[in-house]
């Protein structure tokens, strides 16, 4: 029973991925089944690697529904092209993942801190909540759930850190371009007075 609802839960949830990770693909240019199978195995590390009948099934779904159409169609390979109607529906699932994500972040950042102390186990996943709001708890010693030795906190610190860094790296890269960006405005605006 229990494994059941997990592969469920697993094929509705890669399922409703695979739908706006066709999308976000055709948004870039034309392409093919296989292509597009290969770019979703890409992009999400090896993790999920659809089935050939699960890809086309929605894609002959996403065409039913006008967000795609094709535009080649050989014996060996259809391409396919996202529509005005296809652009509409993935910004409305991009931004309905954003907020699922936004909450799962704030779900998993409760879960670590608990009643004031942290849960070890969730801990873990700390890569997966760059959340401000727990590092206050997380930098004070005494606040961690279960039975540590010192070595075993400094790991958990040092890994934190280790994560607070990269995304503070990821974030400068992100400050930087936004500042050649804006350089670059304001370079054009100055040429046109």
């Amino acid at each position: 029973m229990v494994e059941n609802y997990h592969k469920n839960f697993e094929k509705v949830v890669k399922k409703n991925f695979i739908n706006i990770f066709i999308l976000s693909i055709l948004e870039k240019g034309p392409s093919h089944g296989y292509k597009i199978g290969r770019e979703i195995e890409k992009r999400t590390l090896g993790i999920w690697e659809p089935r050939a009948s699960t890809l086309y099934w929605i894609l002959n779904n996403h065409r039913e529904k006008g967000f795609i159409k094709l535009i080649e169609d050989d014996k060996n390979r259809k391409v396919y092209k996202i529509t005005d109607k296809g652009r509409e529906t993935l910004k409305l699932m991009k931004q309905t993942q954003r907020n699922i994500r936004k909450a799962y972040r704030h779900f998993l950042t409760s879960s670590i801190i608990n009643d004031g102390s942290i849960d070890i186990e969730e801990l873990e996943h700390f890569s997966e909540v760059p959340n401000i709001q727990m590092l206050p708890i997380a930098l004070k010693a005494d606040k961690f759930n279960g039975k540590l030795t010192l070595n075993e906190r400094l790991q958990i610190l040092e890994k934190m850190k280790a994560s607070i860094i990269e995304n503070r790296d990821r974030l400068n890269k992100y400050i930087t371009d936004f500042d050649n960006t804006i350089s670059q405005i304001k370079n054009e605006l100055d040429k046109e007075n």
